[in-house]
């Protein structure tokens, strides 16, 4: 629950037209609205829990300090990408992660990307992946960027397998990785339709 005498959270931008992307068979994608924070905070914090392990916080104590960490990023994610599609990752029907993704630019930028706990390291993140890059080559967009946390060595192996480079480094936080297309490569194919 968020504090007493926080405001209530912002909505998600109100965007038209098509979803710029498409998943593979049995994923789809659909924009997140406020009826998605519940499970959103839960992801959010699932993303969080290893840090907090071996803290001596109680579970109450770090839920409510992952919560709070979660509305300042909703907060700030909404603020600084208003023409961002804030997307809900479906498995079956049922959302089991979030992609936030910029395609407002010459570069499509990944805001953030992640899964439940229960479909990471399944193959579900690289097909993802993979639709957001035919998806972009198809718009004819420059690349794709996005940051990865310099202590986070896992995500920018998955990252390099997927055709990203590192091109910049902000110590002492993140790495900007970028994709861009082959030239000569065809443009992409496109899967099955999103759930709006």
């Amino acid at each position: 629950m968020p504090l007493p005498d926080a405001p209530p959270l912002p909505d998600f931008p109100v965007r038209d037209g098509d979803i710029p992307v498409c998943a593979e068979p049995a994923a789809a994608f659909r924009r997140a609205t406020n009826n998605d924070l519940t499970f959103l905070r839960a992801l959010y914090r699932s993303f969080r829990a290893d840090e907090f392990a071996s803290l001596a916080w109680s579970p109450e104590q770090i839920r409510v300090f992952l919560d709070q960490q979660f509305d300042l990023q909703h907060r700030s994610y909404v603020v600084t990408f208003p023409q961002a599609d804030f997307l809900l990752i479906l498995w079956e029907g049922m959302p089991v992660g979030r992609l936030y993704l910029d395609a407002s630019h010459d570069h499509w930028h990944i805001v953030d990307i992640g899964l439940t706990s229960e479909r990471r390291n399944g193959g579900l993140g690289f097909a993802v992946m993979q639709a957001v890059k035919r998806h972009a080559q198809a718009s004819a967009a420059a690349g794709i960027a996005l940051h990865v946390a310099c202590d986070n060595q896992g995500a920018q192996r998955f990252y390099r397998r997927l055709g990203f480079r590192e091109v910049a480094r902000e110590e002492p936080t993140c790495a900007r990785m970028v994709w861009t297309p082959e030239p000569d490569a065809v443009a992409g194919q496109v899967a099955l339709p999103a759930v709006n």
